[in-house]
Parts: structure tokens; C-alpha cells; sequence
């Protein structure tokens, strides 16, 4: 508890609290992130990489567009373009992208048919079946598109990747065996990833692929 107590407020009265004020980041940066809370956040999650913390989470709530989807992208579509594009050019500039990976994306997509009816009003509901996420820097391979879905994205056709897939890439990146096992209390084995049980390698770029 006491060396809890000390690094919370080494955060709030030390050198850390400087990590946490953008206002000495230059103006025209700034700018260029957006002046949102989402933009703000990238540029926040940038300086905290420099400082070199480990992990860092964005929250951008709001994608959720039962309803008006259009009406909200139109808004929310240019904040995380700005954002999303600033901070991947911030790290790199600054020799920090290829040892830090960005990863965006939710835990499922919105449905490629449209709802119009009242009270969605053009909205779009959960979609697990077919959904994308980007990955740059922390070594993966960029300026590639894996997989493949139907002309309206409504079913994966075409080299499939599972969560398990992405987070075992993930690992194999950060230098973790996506293939390892833990002991659990019981003595039983846990595998890292659910990939152990199948069969796998890792293509170049750090992508998954499935034996066939």
C-alpha cells in the first residue's frame, strides 16, 4: 500500500503530472490530432508511450449506431481519421512506431443492412460475422489488407482471421510463445492462447494462418 500510495501521487505532485499536460505540445500538433476529446486522447497516448508506459487504452465511445448511423459518422468518422492517422505519424517521426503496435477496432461490427424503420431512423445494429480491425507498427507488416468478405460484407470469404488469431499475432510480436501454457491452481494446464490446439504457424508480418 505504501508504494502504491507513492507512485499515485509521484502522478499527481512529481515529474510524472507533466506527462499529462498537452499544453506544452505545439499548437499546430494539437491541431492536427483534433480538437476532440478523441484527438486530444491519441496525442495523450503518445506522450505516454514516449514516458514509456507499457500499456495505453483509448476509450471512443459512441459507435454503437442503432440509430441516425450516418448522422453520427459524419462526425465521428473525421475525428478518428485525424486522430488515428496523427498519432501513427507522430510515432513515427518520432522512432517509436515500430516498437509500438496500434490496434483499433471494437468487439464486433454493425450489420451491412441498414435499418430505416422507426425508431432506428438509418440505423445499424451488432454484427459479429464479417468486421475489421487495423493494425500498424510494433513490427507487423503494414500497407496490406488480410481477408477478404462478400461484395456487401455480410460473410468472410476469403482467409478468415478469429480474435484468437489476432491476439496470439499480438503476442508472437511482443516476444510471448502464443503456443506457451500457464499452471493453474489445480494443476492443471492453461494454454496462453486458444491457437495450442490447432494447427498453425505465423506467416511474415506476424498474422496467423491456419494449416489447412
Amino acid at each position: 500500500m505504501t508504494r502504491n500510495r507513492e507512485d499515485a501521487y509521484s502522478l499527481i505532485l512529481g515529474e510524472a503530472k507533466n506527462t499529462f499536460d498537452l499544453s506544452k505540445e505545439p499548437e499546430a500538433l494539437r491541431t492536427a490530432y483534433g480538437k476532440t476529446t478523441f484527438g486530444q486522447s491519441c496525442l495523450q497516448a503518445r506522450k505516454l508511450v514516449e514516458a514509456g508506459v507499457p500499456f495505453v487504452t483509448i476509450n471512443a465511445p459512441g459507435w454503437d449506431t442503432h440509430k441516425k448511423h450516418f448522422e453520427l459518422m459524419t462526425r465521428m468518422l473525421n475525428e478518428l481519421d485525424k486522430g488515428l492517422s496523427t498519432l501513427l505519424q507522430d510515432l513515427s517521426d518520432r522512432g517509436l512506431l515500430d516498437s509500438t503496435i496500434v490496434w483499433c477496432g471494437g468487439e464486433f461490427g454493425r450489420t451491412p443492412k441498414v435499418d430505416w424503420e422507426a425508431p432506428w431512423n438509418g440505423g445499424r445494429g451488432h454484427y459479429g460475422k464479417a468486421f475489421s480491425h487495423l493494425i500498424a507498427g510494433g513490427g507487423f507488416k503494414g500497407g496490406q489488407v488480410v481477408g477478404v468478405t462478400s461484395p456487401r460484407g455480410e460473410e468472410v470469404i476469403e482467409r478468415p482471421v478469429y480474435p484468437w488469431d489476432l491476439t496470439a499475432s499480438i503476442y508472437q510480436q511482443l516476444g510471448i510463445d502464443p503456443f506457451g501454457t500457464l499452471p493453474t491452481p489445480d494443476g492443471k494446464t492453461a494454454f496462453i492462447s486458444p491457437l495450442a490446439d490447432r494447427s498453425v504457424k505465423i506467416e511474415s508480418g506476424g498474422l496467423l494462418r491456419e494449416i489447412m
